[in-house]
């Protein structure tokens, strides 16, 4: 082994300057900032990395200054110092120094730093080396990430002291509630059950109305309050010895027949488990959550089974399987969560607040069971509750359990009593019967409160209006609220709306909000898009009372909100003005169509006045042919020659003198003469009469023609689908109190060229024709469609019925002035339609439609230039 005192003697494996010149290099290339100071803490030199962020240009412009010549804060720089002296004094290093630097764009620059005395060979120190990086970026994420974590904890802090707060408020409220509830409750089961009390029909209907819901919103409550103290870790287990098959079996047997009434069967199997250690509460609280969801969301004829088996000797399981509608998988892990259901949407078909399953996994777990479900989308859901059969530290184990508690008794029936009658619609509450058809309302008293209504008007004055909630009991309320004045139909969605609306269309609606299939909202847009049927008047009935749920209503189309609860003041106040609103569009429609008919009439006189001045101009032209044959006619001349012939050879014809026979020739001849001439100059005169009338008729028809013409008349390019809206627009309503349903088929066309108001006549002569026909026709379902296509450069749009139909025979002559097929009409509406046409540039024709009835098609030249399919 060799001395340490040798190694100290071997000389450098470099020599001198090379060996200075390996160490310049190192500490220049160092990827730190370095530098060393003297004892009097004096810059001796500095790397590259340290010069540049000392804000010098070159390294060797450090040496011989102080941290007091260089741009750091006087605190700063003395308290670089103050460390060094203290690095040198000790002799020790310190090492991962944090320190601060102020910028000059006031932003603060963190360093880490190390400081190591420098010592000879004697061990006394002669100066210091330091190094120091910058850890700014790391610095300011430690801070983001401290602040960040201690907002967390301040976030957690406060949620935790809010939902304590809220569950404190959930208890407090809910007890606060559970107390009216039972004094209206208790009372009213009283009245209900006495069997002295001869209560009227409507009566008993209205205070079953009351118990059942009030029954139902003691459910809610009593399901915060025990989700309130279960949050709050509050909620205490009260163990006692229970029969736990013949405890289900119990409350089965009072379920079976509400279950059987509405569709439902309900069985039950399993292991005699004998006497467990249960909180009877909770499991049946437990029971009857799962076997509501079974029967919620089962079909009508649909099977539910309760099974009880034994695990093991610790534990057994219970668990409720349905052959329902089934859960995605994706949706499974939520289901236990509070306040959530699958369906959240406006058109969730199952009410609820969510509680339900949170409830049961709460229990379960209090009770040191556990809680699992499986499930498959339209097979059917399994949820199983495994439970132990005695604990520790509960009661001692008992062969005897106790009798069913009251408690517990009235639990059961309340839920019994909360659901809706048997036959109602589907309202969330699970044991409702499949609904059928929509059906009319019947008739009831008004409910209690209520204003009095006026007497029943004649059924068929009555108007006409359509109930939309999938809640019955909501339909029970405002029918026996509205039957008294209004006619009433009913649907529990918005997709047997449609169905009733386009089959009888109502004068109001009257709908709620969130419905399956399709909410108020969706039903409302569909509403008003129709072509005939927008102007019906629309009120949405909702729960939800905020800005955002109304103005997205009032968007959709909305005519009215409603907010429940409202009173019944209130509703039949706004379905009176929505009638008055419905009527104002009828009368209006009706003035339109007025009008309508008032300028087609007038298009017909101006084209009758066309016609009668051709004619007349014709028989202008016949008087002048007459009047010329006359000026040309021979009788003068041949009155001339006779003269010159008797005047001539009078002699020849003459009888010796004093014959009196030739002097009376010649006289007759001459009063001959001169009763032709005279003849003639008359004839000549009353035919130039006629000509002057002629010219008078003539002019005053022309000044009435070019006075329509400039007044009315003018073509312009159109879209021929808008002027088929806007004729629906103006004549729909007639087609609606016809009942006749519009059938639209409107493919993208060009453009065309027309008049406006000629055009909508035209539409307004065809629309009014089928429907007459459709009013002669015998009862069918009537219905009109319009259509439009393109054919190449021509346009086409067609007006078909199924009516009687036009004979072949007749097709030809129904343009021609004043011919009809119809008793009562005047012919004149094709004949107006066929000469507007031919101005146009177009052509009609009449041909046999698929029903045999009547097709009528316009065809149109294309406008010029590019067209505008797709408008």
């Amino acid at each position: 082994m060799s001395d340490p005192k040798d190694r100290k003697r071997t000389p450098p494996f470099l020599p001198g300057p090379q060996q200075e010149q390996l160490l310049r290099h190192i500490i220049s290339t160092f990827p730190y900032s370095i530098w060393w100071k003297d004892r009097d803490c004096v810059y001796l030199g500095t790397n590259e990395m340290s010069a540049r962020g000392a804000g010098l240009s070159r390294a060797e412009d450090i040496i011989g200054l102080t941290d007091y010549d260089l741009p750091w804060t006087r605190d700063e720089a003395e308290h670089y110092i103050r460390i060094d002296k203290a690095v040198m004094e000790s002799g020790e290093p310190m090492l991962n120094i944090e320190e601060t630097q102020r910028q000059a764009d006031g932003s603060t620059r963190y360093l880490l730093t190390c400081k190591v005395p420098l010592k000879d060979e004697n061990g006394e120190v002669f100066g210091i080396l330091g190094s120091w990086t910058d850890i700014t970026d790391r610095k300011l994420t430690e801070m983001a990430l401290a602040r960040a974590k201690d907002e967390a904890e301040r976030a957690k802090d406060e949620a935790e002291r809010a939902n304590n707060a809220k569950s404190d408020f959930l208890a407090a409220v809910s007890h606060e509630l559970r107390t009216p509830l039972t004094l209206i409750l208790s009372p009213l089961e009283r009245l209900l059950e006495a069997q002295h009390a001869a209560l009227p029909g409507d009566v008993r209907d209205e205070l079953e109305l009351i118990r059942r819901n009030t029954a139902r919103l003691l459910n809610v409550v009593s399901d915060l309050l025990d989700f309130s103290k279960a949050e709050a870790a509050r909620m205490e287990v009260d163990w006692e010895p229970v029969d736990v098959y013949r405890f289900t079996a119990l409350m089965l047997n009072d379920i079976r027949p509400s279950a059987v009434a509405r569709g439902r069967t309900l069985s039950m199997s399993g292991d005699a488990l004998g006497v467990v250690l249960l909180d009877r509460y909770k499991y049946e609280r437990i029971l009857l959550n799962l076997i509501s969801n079974a029967l919620k969301f089962s079909h009508a004829g649909g099977h539910v089974e309760v099974s009880l088996r034994a695990l093991d000797d610790a534990s057994f399981e219970l668990s409720v399987r349905d052959e329902g509608i089934g859960i995605p998988r994706g949706e499974l892990g939520k289901l236990f969560s509070k306040f959530t259901q699958v369906d959240g949407s406006v058109k969730r078909r199952y009410e609820g607040t969510g509680l339900g399953l949170s409830l049961v996994k709460q229990f379960a777990e209090l009770m040191r069971g556990a809680v699992a479900i499986e499930s498959e989308l339209g097979q059917g859901t399994t949820v199983r509750v495994r439970l132990p059969r005695s604990v520790e530290d509960g009661p001692p184990q008992s062969d005897e359990p106790r009798s069913r508690s009251e408690n517990s008794t009235a639990q059961t029936r309340r839920w019994l009593s909360s659901l809706p009658p048997v036959g109602a619609a589907p309202d969330g509450q699970g044991l409702e019967a499949d609904a059928g058809a929509p059906r009319a309302a019947r008739t009831s008293s008004r409910p209690p409160g209520a204003p009095r209504a006026a007497r029943p008007a004649a059924e068929a004055e009555r108007p006409l209006l359509l109930l939309v909630d999938d809640n019955p009991d909501m339909r029970q309320f405002m029918r026996a609220l509205l039957s008294p004045s209004y006619r009433l139909l009913e649907a529990q969605n918005g997709i047997e709306a449609q169905e009733l609306i386009e089959r009888s269309p109502p004068q109001v609606i009257v709908s709620d909000v969130m419905m399956p299939r399709m909410s108020g909202i969706e039903l409302t847009a569909w509403l008003k898009a129709h072509p005939v049927l927008r102007h019906v008047p629309v009120i949405l009935v909702t729960a939800r009372a905020d800005d955002e749920a109304i103005a997205s209503g009032l968007d959709g189309g909305a005519d009215e909100y409603l907010v429940k609860p409202f009173s019944p003041r209130e509703l039949l106040a706004r379905v009176r003005s929505m009638v008055r609103l419905y009527r104002s569009y009828q009368q209006l429609g009706a003035e339109q169509a007025e009008i309508a008919r008032h300028s087609g009439m007038a298009q017909v006189a101006m084209d009758v006045l066309h016609s009668a001045g051709n004619t007349l101009s014709s028989a202008g032209v016949t008087a002048d042919l007459v009047r010329d044959r006359l000026a040309r006619s021979r009788l003068p001349r041949l009155s001339r020659a006779l003269g010159e012939l008797l005047a001539g050879g009078g002699a020849d014809l003459a009888e010796p003198a004093g014959e009196p026979r030739s002097e009376s020739l010649r006289r007759y001849v001459e009063l001959a003469l001169a009763a032709l001439e005279q003849e003639q100059a008359e004839t000549t005169a009353d035919v130039e009469r006629l000509r002057e009338q002629l010219d008078v008729i003539r002019d005053a028809i022309r000044a009435q023609e070019r006075y329509a013409y400039r007044n009315a008349y003018r073509t312009e390019r159109l879209s021929v689908s808008e002027v088929i809206h806007e004729s629906l627009h103006a004549h729909g309503v007639a087609l609606v109190n016809a009942r006749v349903a519009l059938q639209l088929d409107l493919r993208p066309v060009d453009d065309v060229v027309a008049n406006r108001h000629d055009l909508l006549t035209i539409l307004y002569n065809l629309l009014d024709n089928a429907r007459a026909a459709l009013g002669e026709a015998e009862a069918r379902e009537p219905w009109i469609e319009i259509s439009t296509w393109q054919d190449g450069a021509e346009v086409c749009c067609a007006v078909e019925d199924n009516g009687p139909g036009i004979p072949e025979a007749a097709r030809m002559q129904v343009f021609q002035y004043g011919f009809t097929t119809r008793e009562g009409a005047n012919g004149i509406g094709l004949h107006f339609s066929a000469n507007r046409m031919k101005s146009f540039g177009g052509s009609i024709r009449i041909e046999e439609g698929r029903e045999r009835g009547a097709r009528v098609v316009l065809t149109f030249a294309a406008a010029p230039g590019a067209g505008a399919r797709g408008r």
